[in-house]
């Protein structure tokens, strides 16, 4: 995993500098210059306020008692995008611009949301135990109720 964040972090700003440079050359510099300014303007306004209406829709599921997972990964999914805007180049804004706009996003969402739940699951003694949103976040594995007695031990003494 690593390696391939490293690799990402190596190829993406040399294509982003390719790209540039011949989308440059085919037009001008200035044009080139001009579009990627109103890429990031646009794409901070759609930033800010697509993170205030997620943070109003976390703040509401709390506050009605709901997990805001769904939410949780549109915050993600903003502050991916907001961070793609930082970085100079077409590809990179292209991609945020998606991450933006709620229809794609809702697809995207959708694609990480099977991902989660893929790594979510785990095994322990022979048996498959997945969380279930659906089922108000219980396992679903049946629940082994485990009886025990605590006995207290009198407390020992320090350096003893």
């Amino acid at each position: 995993m690593l390696g391939r964040i490293l690799l990402l972090l190596i190829l993406l700003p040399a294509i982003e500098i390719v790209f540039l440079v011949w989308v440059a050359s085919k037009t001008s510099v200035l044009l080139v210059l001009l579009m990627l300014v109103g890429a990031g303007l646009l794409g901070a306004f759609l930033a800010r306020q697509q993170g205030l209406r997620t943070m109003q829709r976390i703040s509401n599921e709390v506050s009605a008692g709901r997990m805001p997972g769904d939410a949780m990964i549109d915050g993600v999914l903003v502050s991916l995008a907001a961070v793609l805007l930082i970085l100079p180049g077409f590809l990179s804004d292209v991609v945020a611009l998606l991450l933006l706009f709620p229809p794609s996003r809702s697809w995207l969402k959708s694609v990480a949301r099977g991902r989660i739940r893929a790594r979510i699951m785990t095994s322990y003694n022979g048996q498959v135990h997945t969380f279930d949103s659906a089922a108000g976040g219980r396992s679903s594995a049946r629940d082994e109720i485990i009886d025990v007695k605590v006995i207290e031990s009198p407390p020992r003494e320090i350096g003893s």
